[in-house]
Formats: C-alpha cells, sequence, structure tokens
C-alpha cells in the first residue's frame, strides 16, 4: 500500500545533542576569535576539540547503484538505508555528524555525548548493522578514535556545524580498506583500538529462545582476523583489524529491488510528474 509518510531521523544522547550545531551552541568553545587574513579577507572561527571516535559507515557500491537506478530510486534507496539504520541509532548515545557525498553517514562517540566505552558503543552500532541486514545493503564500515574539532564553516549566507580530524580520513580509509572474500559484514579499524580486548566483550554469543529448546545460546557469528598492514594514502603503512560475520540473509529481497518495486509503484498510481 502506498501512504504519505512523513519521518525524522532524530537522535537522542544523555545530553540531548541530535547534531554537532546543538553541541556548539551549548557549550564552551576551545577557540571564539576572528581572523582578518590580507588574501582570505574575514571570517570567524568557532570550534571544540575532543576526543572521540568515528564510525563511517558507506553505502556499498553507492556509483555503481547509482548508474543502475534512476534518481528517484537511488533516493528511495538512500531513504530506506537511513531508515534501516533508525532502530540502532535511537538506543545508543552519539551524535550523527554529517553524510559525505549523500553516500555515507559519519556517527561520533564520545564522552562528551555520554559515551563510557566510545569503541565499545561504536563497535555496538556497527555489530547490529551487520546482524540485522535484512535488505542486503552491507554497509562499509570502519573505526577510528583520537582529537577532533566540532566547528562552524560556511559563507555570510548560511554557517553549519561540522567535525574535522585525522579519525575522520582514517576511519573512512578502513571501511574501504576491507578485505576479499564472501562476508555478509565486515567492521574495520586500527590495529591499536583493539586494545586486547576480549572478543566475547565485544562479540558476544547469541541467545534467543527457541519453541521447543527454550533458551539457546550460540557462539558469535563473528570472527576476528588477523593484523595486516595496508598503505593508506596521506596516511602511510597502518596495521589493521578486521571482524567479519559470514551468516549471510537469504536473498528473499534488497533494497535495490525494493527502491524500483516503490517507484513504480508511485508511476502507477500517477504520483510521479515529470518535469521537462
Amino acid at each position: 500500500m502506498l501512504v504519505n509518510v512523513s519521518f525524522a531521523v532524530i537522535v537522542k544522547t544523555p545530553y540531548s545533542y541530535n547534531t554537532i550545531t546543538d553541541f556548539l551552541l551549548s557549550q564552551p568553545l576551545t577557540v571564539d576569535v576572528e581572523i582578518e587574513d590580507e588574501t582570505a579577507g574575514c571570517f570567524p572561527l568557532k570550534c571544540i576539540e575532543f576526543d572521540a571516535t568515528v564510525l563511517y559507515v558507506g553505502m556499498h557500491d553507492f556509483a555503481r547503484l547509482t548508474l543502475e537506478l534512476s534518481p528517484a530510486e537511488i533516493l528511495i534507496y538512500l531513504n530506506m538505508f537511513l531508515v534501516w539504520m533508525r532502530d540502532s541509532l535511537e538506543r545508543e548515545p552519539f551524535c550523527v555528524v554529517e553524510r559525505f557525498l549523500d553516500s555515507a553517514i559519519v556517527l561520533l562517540f564520545s564522552e562528551k555525548f555520554g559515551s563510557k566505552e566510545p569503541f565499545f558503543d561504536a563497535i555496538r552500532v556497527a555489530r547490529w548493522m551487520g546482524e540485522h541486514d535484512e535488505l542486503l545493503f552491507r554497509p562499509d564500515m570502519g573505526i577510528a578514535s583520537g582529537r577532533v574539532a566540532a566547528g562552524f564553516t560556511g559563507t555570510p549566507k548560511e554557517f553549519t556545524g561540522s567535525v574535522f580530524g585525522r579519525p575522520l580520513l582514517l576511519a573512512a580509509a578502513c571501511a574501504k580498506m576491507k578485505p576479499q572474500g564472501q562476508m555478509a559484514a565486515c567492521i574495520t579499524f586500527p590495529e591499536e583500538e583493539w586494545r586486547g580486548r576480549p572478543f566475547a566483550e565485544l562479540f558476544p554469543p547469541l541467545e534467543f529462545d527457541h519453541p521447543e529448546q527454550g533458551r539457546v545460546r550460540q557462539p558469535s557469528t563473528w570472527k576476528l582476523g588477523e593484523s595486516r598492514s595496508v598503505e593508506i594514502p596521506s596516511l602511510g603503512t597502518v596495521g589493521l583489524r578486521d571482524v567479519a560475520n559470514f551468516v549471510h540473509w537469504p536473498p528473499a529481497g534488497n533494497a535495490k529491488e525494493k527502491a524500483r518495486g516503490w517507484f513504480a509503484m508511485i508511476k502507477a498510481k500517477g504520483y510521479y510528474k515529470y518535469n521537462t
């Protein structure tokens, strides 16, 4: 059934920061000055520096999808991707930062936003995505931690809050450096992030109620890969670790075909009007 729907992805944190702009407007700034450069001109510099863990969630094969789907279909696909993430986003203390080129979501975890263990929270969100991928999005996921700066950028007509720093670049690079193989999901991060943690602490066994066997406990479907070194442009040689899930969802349906189906229904019901 085709219905008119209005929705917004709202992320609640213990400190009620739904956006980086909320955070910037409610906290003391690390830097609050106005710079007057003889060439670039006059502009304000308002930012907050803090430690954070970045989870980069990229839409897999976005360029190929853009070529295979119509513009309206890829918009439907992107919205399905965001709604799919919503269940995980609503229960975790983080802030949605920004979307790069409409093909990735960057999530920020920090003690500033209520995370007691930012890396653990980032892993937990990524794990949820890998375990609930019924529509076969297979997102590219990378994690990195370090010092970031949240600040305002823009023109005299509009300023927006954004986040900058090496962890964003490294998390994006990790997402694109996942190993080859028939994995259902993969999370990649710098080797030092793991810090010798017990695997079961971050990827506990699965527990569920079976109609005949009662409470069932099964080993985790995730596997920790060996350390590997990769060369990342601008960052040099980086040691990485991967955690992969090899349990695939049955190919009963996927987001790409659903996006096509929804758009076909929109056109069939006369809601699509081609503009010349």
